[in-house]
């Protein structure tokens, strides 16, 4: 594909969306001399309002603050919108993957990569989006629906019924009164962790991201992907230096601290009132591995 070809009515645009300005840089460095016309955003929620006029494609950064780059591939499906979207991540395993293509992504790129690497994995995608557009009708968003009054309802402009006169109070029979509803108790594999002090509350997430059990704070659904990615990228980086077999993860938000921990094929994260009380879940968790 030359997208500099004297042929081509207008240069073939790649949207870059990643957080990092490094990534972006080194991108756009990549793509602009290949002939491509390179647009980036910060953020997927800032891609969505640079989508005018649409570019060929998007190379998106899969983690990012705020909306993932699989949340940005959705939506775009949603809309119906013909644009190949590729993936990045440091991280590309086979659930990030499956991810990626429920979410209508035409692929994962492990970063870092090289422009040997780049090229080759976006191109076809581009050429093939491009032939499926040519002579095609730009699909036009549905009009957002207007909400009307439903017709039992008066509308403004009519007269109010009348009062009617009140009915002489009836005498209430008596009621029983309403049994009082049981919680049922806490049966799952986290069940003797509520009992650990400071802790506020836990997910259990499995070797797919799936919830397997959970109590106390919630925690947003995609959570499932940062934590594996943070106990993966530790596990990785723990094998690189040497150092054992990963503990655990803490991240520290204001007063409340978050432990990720490797739990059998998954994930444990911990919501903990303080950092010190880590120790306990540890402790915790070696007992139930035992």
């Amino acid at each position: 594909m030359n997208p500099s070809d004297p042929h081509t009515p207008a240069p073939t645009t790649i949207l870059v969306v990643d957080d990092s300005v490094s990534v972006r840089k080194a991108l756009e460095r990549i793509l602009a001399p290949q002939g491509y016309a390179v647009r980036m955003a910060d953020s997927a929620e800032n891609a969505l309002l640079a989508l005018e006029p649409l570019p060929d494609m998007i190379l998106a950064d899969i983690l990012m603050p705020g909306m993932s780059g699989l949340e940005l591939a959705r939506i775009l499906g949603d809309r119906q919108l013909n644009i190949p979207v590729m993936l990045m991540s440091g991280i590309v395993d086979d659930v990030t993957q499956r991810d990626a293509h429920a979410a209508g992504a035409c692929g994962v790129l492990r970063k870092p990569f090289t422009p040997t690497e780049l090229l080759p994995a976006i191109e076809p995608h581009l050429q093939a989006a491009l032939a499926q557009r040519q002579g095609a009708p730009a699909a036009s968003e549905p009009a957002p629906a207007v909400s009307q009054p439903a017709p039992s309802e008066p509308l403004p402009s009519q007269p109010a019924p009348a009062p009617q006169a009140a009915a002489a109070p009836a005498v209430p029979a008596p009621v029983a009164a309403a049994p009082v509803p049981v919680t049922p108790a806490h049966s799952g594999p986290l069940a003797s962790l509520r009992a650990v002090p400071g802790v506020l509350g836990a997910v259990l997430y499995d070797a797919d991201g799936e919830r397997q059990d959970e109590f106390g704070e919630a925690l947003p659904e995609s959570f499932g992907m940062y934590a594996r990615f943070l106990v993966t990228a530790a596990a990785t980086a723990s094998f690189h230096l040497n150092r054992g077999d990963l503990s655990g993860v803490q991240v520290t938000y204001g007063q409340q601290t978050l432990l990720l921990t490797p739990y059998r094929d998954g994930q444990l994260v911990t919501l903990l009132a303080a950092a010190s009380d880590a120790a306990a879940v540890h402790g915790w968790q070696g007992t139930q591995l035992n």
